[in-house]
């Protein structure tokens, strides 16, 4: 794995210095054709690295603990020089970046890329994040509003490859904006071997009609709620457990197909498969997919496999709790929009990192009880001021083996099974920091 992660590394080093050198790329990412052409102390790279390097407290101790960790000619610069240098980089250089950091693991890893029936198993799902109370920022991305409050909030949106624990593709816009709108314009771009794990809050003929009429279908398992139309009505009533049905759209559906530039009439029909499934708490949990084979695709394979989806719920944990997604180093749409693109960018390079520790788990687990696995909250610690070290550094081999042993030394139990009770609390409204029984900060 260290090798593959080198090589990455490398692929990511050279992005970065060929976007910063070449002006006509570098002219994609940047506001105007002029910036960061002009040598100074905060050049398009050391802005990238202050980015990356997770800024959650003052950006004043951010900024100055970022230079002394260059270990180079010590020099320093104001946050408000960092702010207006940053203001000239488009956040659409870290959403390439990550597309890249993608790209090159599977690449490299090569057989060692997780699968499920030869699928990349991934899931899709959506989230809000409660933004700064600023009017630039209310009018860009919109509000959430009640009798007494707007709460300005954004959309965000996924795709989690869930066995390789890579964040595929991630947006975050405005919350007047539906994940079944932003996820119909994106299943193009999903992969041509992906099977695509989908929660009740997108089943529809338009979206299973993109699905399946792509140049290659792209297969999907969509849980949908026992009322959903009446044929699931029907189903949910009969003694079959699975059944496949031609399913016709609605005017809603032809209207949205037609402005992704499809014609279907109301006898246009799609093929899909119903599979019932029973939970162990005794729920009865309905299954769409165009898995059609029942011999090859039981319904235990079709439940075990929707029960990976799982793994985006604990993703988006780990970005909000860990990761600190909702706490921004900037006040304005653009830092916004960086600071989430670039926290994907080091949230997958984590995972990256994580992965250099499985043969040690191996060895761990066979000699406990329970099985262990490694403290994120305290890894994202360990990769403070690391991060930026692993793209300037001419030996990145050194740096990812020294965050693998600090990664290994702080490792938790799994245990399964394992449920407490919510005990309710009363919240305390007023003051900036309080104490929580359960978790601390470690960026």
């Amino acid at each position: 794995m260290v090798g593959a992660n080198v090589r990455i590394i490398e692929e990511l080093k050279y992005f970065l210095e060929v976007v910063s050198k070449d002006p006509s790329l570098r002219e994609l990412v940047t506001e105007t054709e002029k910036d960061f052409t002009r040598d100074r102390k905060l050049p398009m790279e050391r802005i990238v690295g202050l980015i990356i390097n997770m800024p959650k407290r003052s950006l004043s101790i951010e900024i100055q603990e970022f230079f002394e960790s260059l270990e180079k000619d010590f020099v320093h610069c104001t946050k408000g020089a960092f702010c207006s240098q940053r203001s000239k980089l488009k956040a659409l250089f870290f959403e390439a970046w990550n597309q890249w950091l993608v790209s090159n693991f599977y690449h490299y890893y090569g057989d060692n890329v997780k699968r499920r029936r030869n699928f990349r198993v991934q899931a899709v799902d959506g989230s809000t994040a409660y933004l700064i109370n600023k009017k630039e920022v209310a009018d860009y991305f919109g509000t959430q509003d009640n009798q007494h409050v707007c709460i300005p909030m954004a959309r965000i949106m996924q795709v989690q490859d869930i066995l390789n624990d890579i964040t595929v593709w991630g947006q975050i816009s405005s919350i007047k904006e539906s994940e079944q709108a932003i996820m119909a314009r994106q299943v193009s771009r999903l992969y041509e071997d992906s099977l695509t794990l989908f929660d009740r809050n997108y089943p529809g003929y338009a979206l299973m009609y993109l699905m399946n009429n792509q140049e290659v279908p792209r297969h999907f398992v969509i849980r949908c709620k026992v009322g959903f139309n009446k044929e699931v009505k029907q189903f949910v009533q009969s003694s079959k457990n699975s059944k496949i049905i031609n399913l016709k759209p609605n005017a809603n559906a032809i209207a949205t197909l037609r402005e992704h530039g499809y014609v279907i009439t109301p006898e246009t029909t799609i093929k899909v498969r119903m599979v019932k499934v029973l939970l162990s708490s005794g729920e009865v949990e309905i299954l769409l997919t165009n898995l059609y084979d029942q011999n090859l695709y039981t319904n235990e394979d079709l439940k075990y496999l929707y029960g990976l989806r799982w793994g985006i719920e604990t993703t988006y944990g780990k970005q909000k709790n860990q990761l600190q997604m909702e706490q921004f180093s900037g006040h304005r749409v653009i830092c916004i929009q960086q600071d989430y693109a670039a926290g994907l960018f080091v949230a997958n390079l984590q995972s990256l990192i994580e992965k250099q520790c499985e043969d040690y788990l191996d060895q761990v687990n066979r000699k406990r009880t329970y099985k262990y696995k490694i403290n994120r909250n305290v890894s994202w610690a360990s990769m403070k001021h690391c991060i930026v070290k692993l793209f300037l550094d001419k030996n990145p081999e050194q740096i990812l083996l020294q965050l693998q042993k600090d990664f290994e030394r702080n490792l938790e139990p799994v245990r399964p099974g394992r449920r407490n009770p919510r005990k309710k609390k009363v919240k305390r409204l007023n003051g900036k920091y309080q104490t929580l029984t359960n978790y601390k900060r470690a960026i």
